[in-house]
């Protein structure tokens, strides 16, 4: 028994020695990683003539390869890629087409980096080396006298008419405050110090004032005439504490074809020399009474112009700066381009704007052209919610060929919105304004847009200009 064992030990004993002998030699087991990492990548090919070579950054966490912007005329359709990676990796394609509409500004696509059956996908970012244009409305700064902060004189439809010029508000409140200005330059450090108008003579009509508007410095507010024998007032002070002058003192019947009710609505445009015309859409909508002003104080030539019969009791016509066309519209109707008859020239479809949009302007801020417009709200059973939109019609030589390309187009989304809040009312009244701030040099540097609503109350949105990100 004991020799058995003996025995047993001494093979085990070959067995370890022979295991242990060849250990050094005996293959190992090796599973080869075929990794798939992007250590660095380059545009070889960039620039006029083909020849720059630019690095791009890689964000390992989020996929994304961004690369400095690239001169326009880079041959965009073949764009070559090299790149260093891991050892027995490679591109599955090395040359990318990045072909880019004229006003597309970037291009995204697919990189992918191949090892055997391995893959990693990256996005690969390639933007063009353009200017940028227009107004940042993702830095608004906004100064709201609307929805749970409304200003206390637009309840009750005490207030239906504001007026901005960039420098003061205008409220025609026919509250105990009565009409009265507001500096903006207050509004914006939160303080609220009215400047109340000289009311003095100012009377007569429906109401002795009811809409209003500022031009060049100046303030204008209009009686609502209630029918043709009520007289249709114009009331114009120089300054804030000029005594009101009676500019206009209108027997509204004595004008053919005249409709019954002027004044719920009020549609200044002058120049800087102040002149142009003033315009009131009956309240039947079945006409619009236009009147000639000269040196801002002559009112004169009084014309009965067609209107639409879905504009409503709220409408509003505003001239295009430095141009003979105007926007007009109302209620129920698209926006539509005018001539300073009423003429129109062209209409976009009411279902690729807000709905109810009235009061709408169309202006350019850092060589991009916008419309805007407000929402009315009217009645109770309105589907407007109460709001100021904003829109970019950019394409096009001209403000027709821009509202056709915009209405033709599948892009209807507005470039900002703000909501002013407020239910729908009887006599909404909506107006919008826009102020730009140029630098010493005459460059655009600041966009303010206004909106305001009866039992809404106001805003004020302020907008840098655009600038390229530092991507």
């Amino acid at each position: 028994m004991h020799k058995l064992i003996k025995n047993i030990g001494l093979v085990a004993l070959a067995l370890g020695g022979l295991f242990s002998s060849c250990g050094d030699n005996y293959p190992k087991s090796e599973i080869a990683p075929y990794a798939t990492e992007l250590l660095e990548v380059k545009i070889v090919n960039a620039g006029r003539d083909g020849s720059l070579i630019v690095t791009g950054t890689i964000d390992e966490e989020n996929k994304i390869i961004n690369f400095p912007r690239l001169d326009v005329e880079t041959n965009f359709s073949a764009l070559e890629i090299e790149a260093k990676m891991s050892e027995g990796a490679e591109l599955q394609q090395s040359v990318l087409d990045f072909s880019m509409a004229e006003d597309e500004a970037f291009k995204t696509l697919i990189l992918r980096v191949v090892n055997n059956k391995r893959y990693k996908d990256y996005f690969i970012k390639v933007r063009k080396n353009i200017p940028v244009f227009g107004a940042d409305f993702e830095k608004p700064t906004v100064y709201d006298f609307s929805g749970d902060k409304i200003y206390p004189d637009f309840t009750s439809l005490l207030t239906r008419s504001a007026s901005f010029d960039g420098q003061q508000v205008l409220i025609v409140a026919r509250s105990a405050t009565k009409p009265h200005l507001l500096n903006v330059s207050d509004l914006k450090k939160g303080e609220i110090k009215p400047i109340s108008l000289d009311m003095t003579d100012v009377s007569g009509g429906t109401y002795p004032y009811n809409q209003g508007a500022l031009a060049n410095g100046h303030v204008y507010m209009a009686s609502l005439s209630g029918s043709k024998a009520s007289p249709l007032k114009i009331y114009y002070w120089e300054t804030p504490t000029s005594k009101p002058e009676v500019v206009a003192n209108i027997n509204v019947g004595s004008i053919p074809n005249v409709g019954n009710r002027h004044g719920d609505n009020l549609s200044l445009s002058l120049d800087k020399h102040g002149n142009g015309f003033i315009f009131f859409g009956d309240n039947a909508s079945t006409e619009i009474l236009r009147f000639t002003v000269t040196n801002h104080k002559t009112i004169s030539d009084p014309i009965v112009l067609p209107s639409n019969s879905n504009a409503t009791s709220f409408m509003n016509i505003n001239r295009i700066e430095e141009t003979s066309q105007f926007v007009w519209s109302g209620v129920r109707t698209g926006i539509m381009l005018t001539d300073e008859l009423a003429n129109v020239k062209y209409t976009v479809n009411p279902s690729y704007t807000a709905v109810e949009a009235i009061d709408p302007r169309v202006f350019t801020f850092n060589k991009e052209r916008y419309l805007m417009v407000c929402t009315a709200g009217l009645g109770s059973a309105t589907k407007a919610t109460p709001a100021i939109y904003v829109y970019n019609i950019t394409k096009g030589n001209t403000v027709e060929e821009s509202l056709k390309l915009f209405n033709d187009g599948e892009n209807h989304h507005p470039d900002y919105t703000f909501i002013l809040g407020g239910s729908g009312n009887a006599a909404p009244s909506a107006q919008t304004g826009y102020a730009i701030e140029k630098d010493e040099k005459g460059n655009d540097v600041k966009l303010l847009l206004f909106g305001a609503r009866a039992d809404s109350g106001f805003v004020i949105c302020e907008f840098p200009i655009k600038l390229q990100d530092e991507e």
